[in-house]
């Protein structure tokens, strides 16, 4: 979740390769990001910046009090998606990713530079081999989003929603980001092998020889595909139809979230919102990351800006040092100016929205998380694959498939198959703790 101006000479029509194709680090795009060299991406005034961070950190608490309303976080929600028992996750899902199509087809029409200039950021992000690096990294991502019970976004909800464990979620996907970081220079070659998508062709409507005019409308096609699955899931499994069940086994509700829904009269102090609902929201945050920031939603780049952010202690010059040498990814991501900085708002803001929601309906830490190792290892995983296949589950899936980026239309299907093994065999191997446990003084839920 990172972006920046365009340098001038980069802004190129969608035919024409980016500065990207000379350098890997002269412009780097991770799914939704855009990190350009300090050079190529100057600050803006003080006041600027600072609005800049304040657009962030809002937009952040909006999505992670969405978010934790959603119930999508947590780690039943999750699992139970990946074997086919709960639909929670994935109508949130696709209704984000249907409203994100709209906002980018309407910015197709009515701004067609700035939809230009972000699908130029994207462009790099396809400059790796389609099986060796997007799927791969893609399928490691989805394993680790089931042995976590997380994604690199939603553990941000975790985190502020209070769920035991989910820091070290965090911890392990940090360390998935600096392990990258560390072999990035080394795996250029395995990287690079295989088939890559051509400069002029990273896209659908591209690499299908569809006119440019008729791009908008083929991205309204998906986001209406993306919201009538949605629709139809809801009603064939409607967010409330989940069997709730007491310490002794008797039937006390019905819920697919994870908490009686009691609202005392207050919409925001509802345990729980529709998950569908709840994800046409978080697609409309798309108009403000296109207006203000000119990208789209992501998530697995403010992890690796962070383990970067130490390189903040040495100059501009040492760094451009360092980057001739193995530290060269590592050290593109130091947030040394907004383009970087905005994000690791962002994200503070998703804490504080989760925490703020949690703290309204009265749920902080009652939701059970999974065992640490489980944490570390899948968020370990999360990142790792998140880097190598150049994008996360929001990144590639809620902006770049509808974007049409083939290396998304790849990513996310390898993703859910990543994580749908994985699950399969967790619980054929863990039996009854597949899923975690509540405390007593907490309803018992099971799959319906």
């Amino acid at each position: 979740m990172a972006t920046s101006q365009l340098h001038p000479a980069t802004s190129s029509s969608p035919a024409t390769p980016t500065n990207s194709e000379k350098s890997p680090y002269s412009l780097t795009v991770e799914g939704a990001s855009c990190i350009t060299t300090p050079a190529a991406s100057q600050d803006a005034s003080a006041p600027k910046t600072l609005f800049s961070w304040t657009v962030a950190l809002v937009a952040g608490v909006v999505w992670g009090f969405v978010f934790e309303k959603s119930r999508v976080f947590e780690c039943r929600a999750i699992r139970g998606q990946m074997v086919f028992e709960r639909w929670v996750m994935l109508k949130m899902f696709l209704g984000a990713m249907g409203i994100s199509a709209f906002c980018l087809a309407l910015t197709a029409f009515v701004d067609k530079p700035r939809f230009d200039l972000i699908r130029n950021k994207f462009r790099a992000g396809c400059q790796r081999g389609v099986f060796s690096a997007t799927a791969l990294g893609a399928f490691i991502l989805g394993i680790g989003m089931s042995v976590s019970s997380a994604c690199p976004g939603m553990v941000l909800a975790q985190v502020g929603a209070g769920q035991k464990n989910s820091l070290f979620t965090v911890f392990g996907g940090l360390l998935g980001c600096v392990l990258y970081a560390m072999v990035d220079k080394k795996m250029q070659s395995f990287i690079q092998s295989g088939y890559v998508f051509p400069p002029d062709k990273r896209f659908a409507d591209e690499f299908l020889g569809i006119d440019s005019k008729k791009t908008p409308y083929l991205i309204i096609f998906i986001g209406c595909f993306a919201l009538s699955v949605s629709g139809l899931i809801e009603a064939l499994r409607s967010w409330d139809s989940m069997v709730v069940y007491d310490g002794a086994g008797t039937v006390v509700n019905t819920y697919e979230n994870d908490f009686q829904n009691d609202c005392n009269g207050n919409v925001f102090k509802c345990r729980s919102w529709p998950p569908s609902i709840s994800g046409l929201i978080l697609g409309f945050l798309q108009i403000i990351l296109i207006n203000k920031f000119s990208t789209c939603m992501g998530s697995a780049t403010a992890y690796q800006s962070i383990v970067a952010t130490p390189f903040l202690l040495v100059g501009e010059e040492k760094r451009k040092k360092m980057k001739e040498g193995w530290l060269d990814y590592w050290v593109t991501f130091t947030p040394a100016n907004v383009s970087l900085q905005w994000q690791i708002f962002y994200c503070t803001g998703c804490l504080l929205g989760a925490l703020i929601s949690a703290s309204m309906s009265e749920t902080y830490g009652e939701a059970p998380g999974m065992p640490p190792w489980q944490c570390v290892l899948g968020g370990f995983l999360m990142l790792f694959g998140g880097r190598l296949a150049a994008g996360c589950t929001s990144s590639h899936g809620i902006s770049g498939f509808p974007m049409l980026q083939n290396s998304s239309i790849v990513a996310v299907p390898a993703m859910f198959g990543g994580g749908i093994a994985a699950a399969f065999v967790m619980k054929a191997a863990m039996g009854d703790d597949f899923y975690p446990a509540y405390e007593d003084s907490v309803v018992l839920i099971y799959g319906a």
